[in-house]
């Protein structure tokens, strides 16, 4: 069963390489019956990456009007319009996202508090996070991916959003910065975040994009993660984080498979009707 959608989704509006032009055609090309986009929510600190406030409205205007063209003409994909919006976007600015968009994905990026006036991304210069696990975290590899594990667990209980991004993102410089994933610690840290989370969302994403872009062989989350997360009863959606409209369905019949095995019975995808949520079964 080919899976014919991805609700993660980037364009020149923040960091990504493909404008939403490009990225709705090839989603049709690839025959998708759905397609959701997840521009950087702005946060207010971070420019290079997340969308300014005029960039945000321009974005959210194009996609209104993309998805009423194509739901005149009846044709696919069914567009939705989302934000990937990051633990540290103020709260008023959460509400306003919550209530003008379609869905929000909940990730993060960036610890609380700056190094020396820059902010630390876990998936941002590594060089920045050794310094960071130096300075802040007493050269402790493994204290720094549990105060991560802390911050995203927390936030998507209390937040409430529709997708879980990326969940164990932290991993992404494991061997660059000395974090062993196979550490009893590391796991109770992810586990005890995951089991929080839980609370606050039903839909876990699996995120393909690590490996378009061969930073590892296998997507976000871990195995064992999974595994937790199935044993919830928790649901799962398939996503590329696509930022090249080439790399669209990056490795979706592999991880379809990787998801039969591992024992779910269906996954998730943008509704192609009147609901948020379609099924398809593995």
């Amino acid at each position: 069963m080919k899976f014919l959608s991805n609700a993660h989704t980037h364009t020149t509006y923040c960091d990504g390489k493909s404008t939403i032009r490009e990225q709705i055609a090839a989603a049709q090309r690839l025959g998708f019956v759905s397609l959701g986009f997840s521009g950087h929510a702005m946060q207010g600190f971070d420019w290079a990456y997340c969308m300014s406030p005029e960039a945000q409205a321009a974005y959210h205007a194009e996609l209104r009007r993309e998805q009423a063209a194509l739901a005149a003409a009846g044709a696919a994909p069914v567009l939705y319009v989302g934000l990937e919006q990051d633990a540290l976007v103020p709260d008023a600015q959460k509400a306003k996202n919550r209530a003008d968009y379609d869905y929000l994905i909940g990730s993060t990026h960036y610890f609380p508090e700056p190094l020396d006036g820059a902010w630390v991304a876990v998936d941002g210069s590594p060089e920045l996070l050794l310094r960071c696990i130096r300075e802040q975290f007493h050269g402790d590899a493994q204290a720094m991916a549990a105060a991560y594990y802390a911050l995203h667990g927390t936030y998507i209980q209390i937040d409430k959003p529709h997708i879980i991004g990326h969940f164990d993102l932290v991993r992404k410089y494991a061997g660059q910065i000395g974090l062993d994933t196979n550490a009893p610690a590391y796991r109770r840290a992810a586990l005890d975040a995951l089991a929080k989370a839980r609370q606050g969302c039903d839909v876990l994403e699996v995120n393909t994009g690590n490996i378009a872009r061969g930073y590892d062989t296998q997507p976000y989350p871990a195995p064992f993660l999974l595994d937790a997360w199935r044993d919830m009863h928790g649901e799962v959606t398939l996503t590329s984080d696509c930022h090249d409209a080439a790399q669209m369905d990056y490795a979706f019949a592999e991880t379809m498979a990787m998801l039969k095995a591992q024992g779910f019975k269906r996954v998730l995808r943008l509704g192609s009707g009147s609901a948020l949520w379609d099924a398809v079964t593995l």
